[in-house]
Order: structure tokens, then sequence, then C-alpha cells
């Protein structure tokens, strides 16, 4: 967890840095409408990760309170963090 915290901050803050300089700041149809599939996809990526790590627990054996868990649940967050990003970097320059 040491290596994983710092990693998700520097990504976390240079999303909000373009969400901040390079995002439109009209709230408008386009705004909404790339916001709209951004979220749908961050969302499915989110439950997909999540089922992932829960099945893969199940198999392996690893209580749900668990250092180990913990830090999957962490990923998977980490993940949907970055498809909410990357997809709405990817529809504002293709809208």
């Amino acid at each position: 967890m040491t290596f994983l915290m710092p990693a998700a901050l520097f990504i976390y803050f240079l999303s909000s840095l373009y969400f901040l300089f390079a995002f439109p700041r009209k709230k408008d149809e386009r705004y909404n409408l790339i916001m709209m599939h951004a979220f749908k996809y961050a969302y499915y990526s989110l439950m997909v990760t999540l089922l992932a790590t829960f099945i893969l627990s199940k198999l392996m054996n690893v209580e749900v309170i668990n250092k180990y868990f913990t830090e999957a649940i962490l990923v998977d967050l980490l993940v949907a963090h970055v498809v909410f990003t990357l997809s709405a970097i990817i529809l504002n320059k293709k809208m």
C-alpha cells in the first residue's frame, strides 16, 4: 500500500488539473453528454473489477477483511477513475 497511495494521489491530481484547465467550462448539452458517457464507462469498469475481485477472493480463500483485499478494492476504484478520466478526454477530443 505504500507505493500505491502516492501513485493514486498523483493520478487524481493530474485528472483534476485536466478537468480544471482543459475541460470545457460551459455546462451545455455536449458537457452533459460527455459526463454521462464517461460515468457510464467508469461504472461498468468498476462493476467488472469488483466482481473479478470478489470472485478471485472466493477462489483463493482470501478473507474479506484483509490487507490485500483492501488494496484490491483501492485498485478497483483507481481503475474506475482512470477509465472515467480517459473516456472524458477521448470524448472531449472526439466531439
